[in-house]
């Protein structure tokens, strides 16, 4: 296969493939920092091996993506936990992590200057939470399908998102009408 029409073919499947793989990272990861981290080790360990061997081989691309990113989830936390005194620098843009310009956000009071405010104040939270409000709002899945994909109740997964939304409205809301006084 000719580098061009390899590279054709890897576009290809990334774009059939990455929204699935995204979504089993983000449920399997233990922080959400490091997603953007292992969704790129998975495609660029599937790119090596689309270099070296025929794809012919593979019953379903999309499983054997998915089998790559559990082998990357383990290493990677692996390792992370063997060397845990090395710090890891990582620049957040808060906002590629929860609003994007078309999404479907309810939540008014965040604008972009306290994006980053949000994003940090749940993560703080348990990692459940932060996991449902990133499937939400980010990838824009139902309820019953983070439910689904968590293994928790319908009711557990509503209960954390409406009580989270609750909180933040009350403390963002709160600085906002705080800030305006001054």
């Amino acid at each position: 296969m000719s580098k061009h029409n390899m590279l054709e073919e890897f576009d290809k499947i990334y774009n059939a493939t990455y929204e699935n793989t995204l979504k089993y990272i983000i449920l399997h990861c233990k922080d959400l920092d490091d997603v953007n981290d292992l969704i790129q080790d998975t495609y660029l360990n599937f790119y090596k091996y689309m270099s070296r061997k025929n794809l012919d081989k593979i019953d379903s691309v999309d499983k054997y993506i998915i089998g790559i990113s559990k082998n990357i989830l383990k290493k990677y936390y692996h390792s992370k936990a063997k060397n845990c005194n090395i710090i890891s620098i990582y620049q957040e843009d808060g906002t590629e992590m929860i609003i994007e310009s078309d999404s479907n956000l309810e939540l008014q009071f965040i604008s972009e200057e306290n994006v980053q405010e949000v994003w940090k104040y749940i993560k703080e939270k348990d990692t459940k939470i932060a996991k449902i409000f990133y499937c939400y709002y980010h990838l824009n899945m139902k309820i019953y399908e983070i439910a689904l994909e968590m293994k928790l109740n319908e009711s557990t997964v509503k209960n954390y998102l409406y009580r989270t939304k609750k909180e933040l409205q009350q403390i963002f809301l709160k600085e906002d009408y705080e800030n305006a006084k001054k």
